[in-house]
């Protein structure tokens, strides 16, 4: 159901979001990988060009422990493989046919579900969190809509307190969670000034 979905992606949190409240990307990225490589969070593209989207191991596999039961099929031994490969982001048919012992009906069956994501580009699927694309594409699509208002003004440049009155077209995600991940992602940048602090949007953007 949407409630669940959106409960599900609701404990998704972005790289970007992280840079936002540290800085320090070094650290971070390095944070991430020993994590992940621990097995203590997965990683997901979420349709992304990298895997950008961070969730506790425990909270997705508590996820697949909900809904693979739902397709007949016991969570135990996928995710064991999924605990044994931390660091794979991406699996072939011959992985999930081998490895998860899954038949074709079930990959399709988990593919209509979200619980895997297949891409033509590569050929493979990504075990992902069902309903969490949505919010990825919404995030997406609101920091598209504030760079776009943004440099719609003669200055390019908005005070933080005029932005965070605007209305977003996009209703699925808050404004200012969005800005913190424009922050995040380097697309704009923050000058404090008597009036308050102001955003900017980098030349590259």
């Amino acid at each position: 159901s949407s409630g669940i979905n959106a409960e599900y992606g609701g404990r998704i949190v972005s790289q970007p979001m992280l840079y936002f409240f540290n800085p320090n990307r070094t650290q971070i990225d390095r944070d991430i990988s020993e994590l992940r490589s621990k097995n203590k969070i997965r990683l997901f593209t979420l349709r992304s060009p990298s895997p950008s989207f961070i969730m506790l191991s425990a909270t997705y596999f508590g996820i697949l422990r909900t809904e693979l039961p739902k397709h007949n099929l016991s969570p135990s031994k996928i995710i064991d493989v999924l605990s044994a490969n931390p660091n794979q982001t991406y699996f072939s048919t011959v992985d999930l046919r081998g490895n998860f012992s899954l038949s074709i009906d079930s990959v399709n069956s988990l593919v209509d579900a979200g619980v895997l994501a297949y891409y033509s580009a590569n050929s493979s699927y990504e075990w992902t969190v069902p309903g969490a694309g949505v919010v990825a594409d919404s995030l997406n699509k609101g920091c598209g809509e504030i760079l776009k208002r943004i440099r719609m003004r003669a200055s390019k440049e908005i005070l933080e307190n005029e932005l965070i009155d605007l209305k977003l077209k996009c209703k699925n995600v808050g404004i200012k969670f969005v800005l913190y991940e424009l922050i995040g992602r380097q697309s704009v940048s923050v000058q404090k000034t008597g009036m308050g602090n102001l955003i900017k949007v980098n030349v590259r953007n």
